[in-house]
């Protein structure tokens, strides 16, 4: 497992490294339905730690048994990847914090980039709850964390090679994109964090991570807004200085503006962070 002398960082260590995972929501009728590609990912990647499967409907998949409620797990759950609906998603949460769950990510769409009422008050409920409960959220709107030394992937085809780079993207298609383009030239990552409308852990966490994790010794970064300027800025400064960093900013035109707001909920300025310190 890696490690990392940030003691801040400490706190994230279960979203790269869990002892077990959940999946929520996952459909047990289709096999082909979009909800098994985390399960076909974990099996694929051979993770160590005890899978479980939760639906309402119970039964089983591929001889692992379909538990109706995360409360009937006999087991501690470290880390949840949740697909349920969006308006399912503050009452579940709760649920993981009677579980005593340390992570949830929300892999699921239908929050504040619709732009809607609802799905502002549905993404406001989520950080509400992480405050109130101490779990931390990846998400919504993403595909979560791509770890190859922890044997976590979210896609079967990337590679199970760690490597030194590790990249923070709001988009999971750019970050889906990236890893395959890249993968023929031989670059690796170590990790890679999809992390959408970011109600709770954001840029910023993720980058203090990647800045102190000894796996990483490259940054790349694809970012449509931020949530608090001053303290990426802050946080970036002091990467820059540690680590080499690749800084892509999305919505800085007007046409991209647009689509980062309907994409992640961006809103995303005009002007760039300016020039930072270089190690």
């Amino acid at each position: 497992m890696g490690t990392t002398d940030n003691g801040s960082n400490s706190r994230l260590q279960p979203l790269f490294y869990p002892s077990s995972i959940a999946l929520a929501g996952i459909t047990v009728e289709n096999p082909a339905h979009w909800t098994r590609t985390f399960l076909d990912s974990l099996l694929e990647f051979q993770f160590e730690g005890p899978i479980y499967l939760v639906n309402p409907r119970g039964g089983e998949i591929n001889g692992m048994k379909v538990y109706r409620r995360l409360a009937d797990i006999p087991q501690d759950v470290d880390y949840v990847i949740s697909t349920v609906p969006a308006r399912a998603a503050p009452k579940f949460l709760e649920e993981c914090a009677h579980k005593a769950v340390k992570t949830v990510h929300f892999c699921t769409a239908g929050f504040s980039e619709t732009g809607t009422e609802e799905g502002a008050r549905l993404e406001a409920q989520l950080t509400e709850l992480s405050r109130r409960t101490g779990i931390r959220l990846i998400g919504p709107n993403c595909m979560g964390i791509y770890c190859p030394e922890s044997r976590i992937s979210f896609d079967t085809d990337f590679p199970k090679e760690s490597g030194p780079v590790g990249f923070i993207s709001q988009s999971g298609g750019n970050t889906t994109g990236l890893i395959r383009r890249v993968m023929s030239r031989g670059i690796r990552f170590s990790k890679v964090i999809s992390y959408g409308n970011a109600c709770d852990l954001n840029e910023s966490d993720f980058l203090d991570y990647l800045a102190a994790d000894p796996e990483t010794t490259l940054i790349g970064l694809y970012i449509e807004g931020v949530k608090d300027g001053r303290r990426f800025r802050q946080t970036l400064e002091a990467a820059a200085k540690e680590k080499p960093i690749v800084l892509l900013k999305g919505g800085i035109t007007e046409g991209g503006a647009g689509a980062a707001a309907s994409h992640t909920g961006s809103l995303a300025g005009g002007q760039f962070l300016g020039p930072v310190a270089r190690p």
